[in-house]
């Protein structure tokens, strides 16, 4: 293979980990970004932050990659691309104004 080919492959891969991290967060990444040693709180805080229950293993251990838990601070966010931003009730004055 020639030098520019080796190069081409090398960016081309470093782009694509850049775009896709699909590596599983470590128990001790989970505790980083929880705050929580134990496993049930820590699914209890991904219900709360951000409404989904994470898939678990036999063990009660969290399965999440790093683009997943990603997405899902992005969608909260709203960034996502295409994400609407919520919409608010519209307001009633609770009086007239004089």
């Amino acid at each position: 293979m020639t030098e520019e080919a080796q190069r081409i492959i090398a960016i081309t891969r470093q782009h694509w980990e850049q775009q896709v991290d699909n590596r599983l967060m470590s128990e001790q990444d989970l505790q980083d970004v929880t705050g929580l040693k134990r496993r049930s709180l820590q699914v209890q805080w991904f219900q709360r932050h951000f409404g989904v229950t994470p898939v678990q293993r036999a063990d009660g251990r969290v399965i999440m990659t790093w683009s997943a838990f990603e997405g899902l601070q992005a969608k909260r966010a709203g960034v996502l691309p295409g994400a609407s931003a919520p919409t608010r009730t519209p307001l009633i004055p609770i009086r007239k104004a004089a």
